[in-house]
């Protein structure tokens, strides 16, 4: 399997000139990456197979030119630079998601495959707007992330335990220890869960709460007291960029939760309340399905904030 940083560090190693390819050690197709003729960030593979190829899109250019040999290359340029991160990590996808197969033919199957997915990842998000309650999510999550920096956790340690989009039931691991982030209007009476797999883990845990209130202010400047979607994805960027690795990785996992800087996201200001932070241990109430019979194999419910809170420090 190819590794994210070890692509990225692969093509930053890769002399930036005119058709300037390094060999990618994957298997069974025959792959580059490098500089096309534009000096634009390329992914070349090298088949004997003539395929049908998808159109080009506003950010990725594909082409399928046959060589002197009866051989064929197949190219996907990145056309926007400030994408490289997505761009890579897109790469690095479509490779891995390649090699299982048994030969070229159905490895260049799967690559399209896959990339049909990544093409939905790009029209959403350029052409939907997450939702209020998506965007509320997204925040809890990028203030839990900056707390963690600014508390001092490292900045590349920080970044991998987001586990983002790419979830199935807690937002961020870290060791021993993991994290379910909600977030709610500073007025909620309660929280939802899901499933009963959320909070089920047996091994220690938090579910924090983020309460926000709506508020004006202006969207160039971040605070904890008036701030937009789009400042507070700036301000992580910022307290990122001392470390490349972290920074792209979370360019990365904001795009796969279906943000991109929008203007739109200008219009809303929020602030935070309050945080509220609950240890999930045996003592938590939750539905889990040890503790329900064996018929119920699904379920969600929702949490009394204030019940909670008398509850646990009772």
């Amino acid at each position: 399997m190819i590794d994210f940083e070890n692509l990225r560090g692969q093509w930053e190693k890769t002399l930036r000139v005119e058709r300037g390819y390094t060999f990618v050690d994957t298997t069974p197709l025959e792959c580059y990456i490098g500089y096309d003729e534009k000096i634009r960030r390329t992914l070349l593979i090298l088949t004997e197979h003539e395929i049908k190829i998808p159109p080009s899109s506003k950010t990725v250019e594909i082409k399928l030119r046959k060589r002197k040999d009866g051989g064929f290359n197949l190219s996907l340029t990145l056309l926007c630079e400030n994408e490289t991160a997505v761009f890579v990590e897109m790469c690095r996808d479509l490779l891995n998601f390649s090699e299982a197969a048994r030969d070229e033919k159905q490895a260049l199957k799967n690559f399209w495959q896959r990339y049909e997915h990544w093409q939905n990842l790009f029209a959403a998000a350029k052409n939907d707007l997450l939702s209020n309650e998506r965007q509320r999510g997204l925040i809890g999550e990028l203030l839990f992330l900056r707390e963690q920096i600014i508390n001092g956790r490292p900045l590349k340690e920080t970044v991998a335990g987001w586990v983002g989009a790419l979830k199935e039931h807690q937002d961020f691991s870290y060791g021993e220890i993991w994290y379910e982030i909600k977030t709610v209007s500073e007025q909620a009476e309660k929280v939802r869960i899901p499933s009963l797999e959320q909070l089920s883990l047996e091994r220690k845990g938090e579910l924090i709460i983020y309460r926000l209130g709506n508020t004006s202010g202006d969207s160039s400047i971040f605070s904890l007291e008036s701030f937009t979607l789009n400042s507070l994805a700036k301000n992580l960027s910022e307290l990122l960029s001392k470390n490349s690795s972290a920074l792209q990785r979370f360019e990365v996992l904001l795009f796969q939760a279906g943000y991109i800087e929008r203007e739109e996201y200008d219009d809303k200001f929020y602030r935070l309340a309050e945080v509220i932070k609950f240890v999930v241990d045996e003592k938590f109430p939750r539905l889990t399905k040890n503790n329900l019979p064996s018929a119920i194999i699904e379920a969600s419910y929702s949490l009394n904030l204030r019940e909670l809170q008398e509850e646990i420090s009772s």
